[in-house]
């Protein structure tokens, strides 16, 4: 199992939500809204279900 870097990953996906919410898909809203309160497990979980490939946010050991 890799390292991820959660930071870069939550930031990713906080653009990721934030042009979704720009574009009309108000559901987005939501989910922009709870990145914060994620740990790092349940951010990777997310960001799997959205089609992220978590390869580009791996960290060298």
């Amino acid at each position: 199992m890799a390292t991820i870097d959660v930071d870069a990953l939550r930031a990713y996906l906080e653009d990721y939500y934030g042009t979704a919410l720009m574009s009309g898909l108000w559901p987005a809203l939501a989910d922009l809204g709870t990145l914060d309160a994620l740990s790092g497990r349940e951010l990777c979980e997310l960001a799997e279900r959205e089609g992220v490939d978590l390869r580009q946010f791996a960290v060298s050991p």
